[in-house]
């Protein structure tokens, strides 16, 4: 008898602490970007972005909801339509152009009490929407918190990158090589955040996210994404099937010249004679903006 109070006792205490700690996760269903005048791609791009910063603000839980249903909904009604998802959060995009700038206009829904946090700024270019996307996505958060608890009980909006042991001057210091850079055969575009982040666009498709840690004139880039055989498009397709699944996030070791220039090597899977194993190749990248 003694043994199952004890059992219980503790069951309890678990499941209390358990029910406390839940209060404090707000559940989010992400459902895209919604734009009528954005290729799919692009689209597809920007959406792999926001939905890599929302997964790194504290004390919440996101859900991928992106489905065909409320891109339709919005390109015939100009209305979103959140009845059909499950959270008591939604968070969407959209995007206009206008002008010769681009109006993105980022929205939060609290279903339970039926209102709306939205953010809407205006870019004179598309990339710079996605350069700082992440202040607009802990602004927005905060904002609506601050509407539903009061200035005393809202959630932590920190960024779990500062949690990973990376000091913080070399997070702020990516700031320097922010922007757009162009470099190496398959790919189409680089873009390096504000914040230690970025995501790499190959021609065939493919997004990459990045992290980006700078030491001086040094920078480590790393690949953060799970691993996929579109990385590795001067593979053999079946070749780069068999090997991503294991292959190791690749990595860019290079240094900083004149401010617009990053050369040195990429660690990736190469062709070796008939087979494919991890080597260096020289990269070098320009800066574009």
């Amino acid at each position: 008898m003694i043994f199952f109070r004890k059992f219980f006792a503790s069951l309890a205490f678990t499941l209390l602490m358990q029910s406390l700690f839940s209060q404090n996760i707000r559940s989010v269903d992400f459902i895209g970007v919604l734009s009528s005048e954005i290729d799919s791609k692009t689209i597809q791009m920007t959406e792999n972005l926001y939905l890599t910063q929302l997964q790194d603000v504290e004390s919440l839980s996101i859900k991928d909801k992106r489905n065909a249903s409320f891109v339709n909904s919005y390109n015939s009604t100009g209305q979103v339509d959140v009845s059909s998802t499950s959270s008591p959060f939604v968070f969407y995009a959209t995007i206009s152009s206008k002008n010769n700038v681009w109006i993105c206009t980022l929205c939060v829904v609290d279903k339970n009490a039926s209102k709306t946090v939205s953010v809407n700024r205006t870019y004179d270019s598309y990339y710079k929407i996605l350069m700082e996307s992440k202040s607009q996505l802990g602004s927005i958060f905060e904002n609506l918190f601050n509407l539903e608890d009061g200035t005393s009980t809202r959630p932590n909006i920190t960024n779990k990158t500062e949690r990973q042991n990376i000091p913080q001057s070399q997070i702020s210091s990516s700031e320097s090589i922010s922007g757009t850079w162009e470099g190496e055969d398959y790919i189409n575009k680089i873009v390096i955040l504000r914040g230690g982040r970025g995501f790499i666009i190959f021609k065939n498709g493919a997004t990459m996210n990045i992290s980006v840690q700078v030491n001086g004139t040094s920078v480590t880039i790393t690949q953060s994404s799970k691993s996929n055989a579109s990385f590795f498009p001067d593979l053999p397709r079946q070749v780069a099937l068999q090997l991503a699944v294991e292959a190791a996030p690749i990595t860019w070791n290079l240094i900083l010249q004149n401010g617009s220039t990053l050369s040195g090597t990429k660690t990736t899977l190469i062709q070796k004679g008939e087979r494919a194993a991890s080597g260096t190749v020289n990269v070098r990248w320009n800066k574009k903006n």
